[in-house]
């Protein structure tokens, strides 16, 4: 690499970029703990539960501020091309005079940058050791999403295949051409009969993600992969799409919402159903500092104990990226736990991957995210409940009517997620009556019409969990 193009970019004069190099320098040395606390912040985890959790968080935090100074001396924006700087050693030693700009000695200045080093290195590798060796640095691997293009990413072994050549297919007459990687997890997964039928699908790459992860001692699997995918994807901005998930808008409209534009993170809203409070469990979790969102979440409400629905995630994965990283380590190592060695694990306390998106977010301390504010409704065919008797009660007409309307009912399996304007725009569970089955003749259930969930929280146990997961409301 060019040292005086690198440390010029964009023809800014010397002393003008010097100033903006030593401030930045300056910044990242200032991140640096004293060396006990060091060794407090890149030593082992050894809490487990909600205690770990919150150790991770203010690890990450750290981190998170160490990167993201790290980035700013490191990485130059020249023109449409990002430059990854490797000469700052070399820098120092032709300038001087920034090491007397923050009244250091050279020698000083060189063992303080190389100890900030170190540390950036072991809290990373502390963290998030799995995308070693396969990516040299998590700078690296972050670096190369900056001007990569938005597309959609799906995960799928061979039982999801034939979900995608219809969910695929689905999407492009709705007229969404952005690029598709389908991520896998090794031949045994998604086998290469499977692969070629995909790829024979215009804009879709097939990509084994096995290689890129280091899972010693766990194991990727599952919907624990839904981060992983979007991480691993070569796009910049994602649209992460179950294999079951079906739209009827075209989901590119996605990256068009203001929330997303604002934040560059859209999640969904899960059905309001199983209320009950995980306040205390949230304080437990969360560094100090709780910020509003998660005050007014379902969880903390009491609402539900349910917030997130991970059928489909957007995301910009340059500014969220170590947010993103957290959530795979939710995902990863920290997923599972052990009765016999007293260990929690994350899916122990939350269910599944759906609530460690947001709340991945939120331990890291990156607050910007955005739930969708369209309604969640069930579909299929009404069943109405037999005329009830004339009341004889003090109640008035409308409370009647109210009684009346609630005696309509739909019991199905999938959830259904309305745009802002009230139309059906996608929806979780696939088409059939009960996609878990080993029938082979089932038919495609009669989505006839949908009923929307209310929104005052004191109906939120109006979906009824019936037998085969199907939800009645």
């Amino acid at each position: 690499m060019n040292t005086k193009a690198v440390y010029w970019p964009n023809g800014n004069p010397e002393s003008e970029y010097r100033s903006s190099f030593t401030n930045r320098l300056h910044k990242l040395l200032s991140l640096l703990p004293s060396n006990s606390r060091v060794q407090d912040v890149v030593g082992p985890i050894q809490e487990t539960g909600e205690k770990k959790l919150r150790e991770i968080g203010l690890k990450a935090r750290a981190f998170n501020a160490l990167f993201h100074a790290w980035e700013a001396l490191h990485l130059v924006q020249d023109n449409d091309k990002m430059l990854l700087r490797a000469d700052v050693l070399q820098a120092l030693k032709s300038h001087p005079e920034i090491a007397a700009d923050l009244q250091m000695d050279h020698t000083e200045l060189v063992h303080a940058f190389e100890e900030v080093h170190s540390f950036l290195v072991r809290l990373g590798n502390r963290l998030f050791a799995w995308t070693a060796p396969y990516f040299a640095d998590h700078m690296t691997l972050h670096a190369q999403f900056w001007n990569a293009s938005r597309g959609i990413v799906f995960t799928a072994g061979d039982s999801q295949a034939p979900y995608l050549l219809t969910s695929i297919e689905s999407i492009r007459q709705l007229g969404c051409d952005l690029p598709i990687e389908v991520m896998y997890l090794g031949d045994d997964d998604l086998s290469a009969a499977s692969r070629v039928e995909l790829e024979d699908m215009p804009g879709v790459v097939t990509r084994d993600m096995s290689p890129m992860v280091n899972d010693d001692g766990w194991k990727l699997r599952g919907w624990a992969a839904k981060p992983f995918a979007i991480l691993l994807s070569t796009f910049r901005e994602v649209i992460f799409i179950d294999a079951d998930s079906l739209f009827l808008q075209n989901p590119a409209d996605l990256f068009l919402h203001q929330g997303y534009q604002d934040t560059g993170a859209l999640f969904f809203k899960d059905r309001l159903f199983m209320p009950g409070s995980k306040k205390e469990w949230l304080k437990a979790i969360l560094p100090p500092n709780i910020s509003k969102k998660v005050k007014s979440s379902r969880l903390w409400t009491g609402e539900s104990t349910h917030m997130q629905e991970s059928g489909v995630v957007v995301v910009d994965k340059w500014r969220h990226f170590i947010a993103l990283l957290l959530v795979t380590r939710m995902n990863g190592p920290d997923r599972d736990g052990s009765k016999e060695d007293g260990r929690v694990g994350v899916y122990d306390m939350v269910f599944g991957d759906k609530e460690t998106f947001w709340l991945g977010w939120e331990l890291v301390g990156d607050t910007d995210y955005v739930f969708h504010g369209g309604d969640a409704a069930v579909m299929g065919k009404v069943e109405v409940s037999p005329k009830l008797e004339i009341s004889t009660d003090n109640s008035t007409a409308n409370d009647r009517l109210e009684d009346t309307n609630s005696h309509f009912t739909i019991c199905a399996p999938q959830i259904l997620h309305l745009g802002e304007d009230g139309r059906p725009m996608w929806f979780n569970g696939w088409i059939l009556p009960n996609k878990f089955s080993q029938d082979d003749h089932q038919e495609p259930a009669n989505f006839e019409a949908f009923i929307s969930e209310p929104r005052d929280p004191q109906n939120a146990g109006s979906w009824k969990l019936q037998k085969d997961n199907n939800m009645k409301h």
